[in-house]
């Protein structure tokens, strides 16, 4: 990659990972084996969680269709922003704004699960 081409907070994700590691390493140098397993997964964690609500929200961004109403099949509006949360798959939690949907004919509300 050329000096002047940016990355993407995803592409920097494995350069700050790094650099977090070898910090840790530095204040804890008779850290066994066990205690640095521990450290890396503890940062791998947080870096899928992070990952994960990345995606999600680009997901979202991309994705502006008005849904159907369920209940009389008209258009809905958005009806703000509600946080969720989550739990991921390894029993981290995940915060997601997500997009709520009212529609004006009937009052039904919609709130995207997961």
């Amino acid at each position: 990659m050329g000096m002047d081409e940016k990355q993407t907070p995803s592409e920097e994700q494995p350069n700050e990972l790094t650099r977090k590691m070898r910090q840790w390493q530095r204040t804890n140098p008779h850290a066994t084996l066990t205690e640095i397993e521990e450290a890396v997964e503890a940062e791998l964690a947080q870096l899928r969680k992070q990952l994960v609500e990345e995606m999600v929200r680009e997901k979202e961004a991309a994705s502006q269709e008005l849904p159907d109403c369920r209940q009389c099949g008209q258009k809905m509006v958005k009806n703000g922003q509600r946080q969720r949360e989550l739990k991921g798959k390894e029993g981290q939690t995940i915060q997601l704004d997500r997009q709520h949907w009212r529609c004006l004919s009937c009052g039904a509300t919609l709130f995207p699960p997961g």
